[in-house]
């Protein structure tokens, strides 16, 4: 099927400054220095629950600092 696209959720949380360098490429990337949609800066891609709950402890903690 053409024009497929990788299934996946994708939000942004407040965070990159914490997580600069340490980025797993597959599941977060800092995009402070780009434009984007999102009021956050760093974006977690999700596309399993197996990386929803390596996501909750970053949810969360976005959360409490906002």
């Amino acid at each position: 099927m053409a024009g497929r696209r990788d299934p996946k959720l994708q939000i942004y949380l407040k965070l990159a400054d914490e997580y600069e360098g340490k980025a797993d490429k597959e599941f977060l990337r800092n995009v402070s220095n780009i434009g984007h949609w999102g009021t956050g800066d760093l974006e977690v891609n999700l596309r399993s629950i197996a990386e929803l709950e390596k996501a909750k402890a970053l949810i969360a903690l976005s959360y409490e600092r906002s």
